[in-house]
């Protein structure tokens, strides 16, 4: 088991920052993800609560079900299939002996993630 934490400063409103990070299916515009689909629509649509999201970088598709969704103060999801992940970040591999390699490609992944929200909400922010 690891775990590791990823501290931000954003400088854009909350409401931005939440708007960014919920829209699933621009994460491969701002991150290094190769493909990035909303497979269902939540509520309230189509990023909230019951949104289904498929997330591909290399290997089998992360599937993620959102099960909290609480504008500029809470968003949850559950791993459907794919890597087990935790998001706070702890990771299981499921390859034996290759647990640092896995979670070395899932930190740089989760900070590139962090920076990419970061710099496009700023973005945001600066052209009004």
């Amino acid at each position: 088991m690891a775990s590791f934490m990823f501290e931000q400063q954003v400088a854009a409103p909350a409401e931005t920052v939440f708007e960014v990070l919920t829209d699933h299916g621009r994460y491969a515009e701002i991150t290094p993800l190769r493909k990035s689909v909303l497979e269902r629509q939540g509520e309230p649509g189509p990023n909230g609560v019951g949104a289904i999201r498929v997330l591909s970088v290399a290997g089998p598709p992360l599937r993620e079900e959102v099960i909290a969704y609480e504008p500029s103060t809470r968003f949850s999801y559950k791993l459907l299939s794919g890597l087990q992940v935790v998001y706070a970040v702890r990771t299981t591999p499921t390859v034996p002996l290759a647990g640092a390699a896995v979670v070395a490609v899932v930190k740089v992944g989760v900070k590139q993630l962090l920076s990419g929200i970061a710099s496009e909400s700023e973005r945001r922010t600066a052209n009004g």
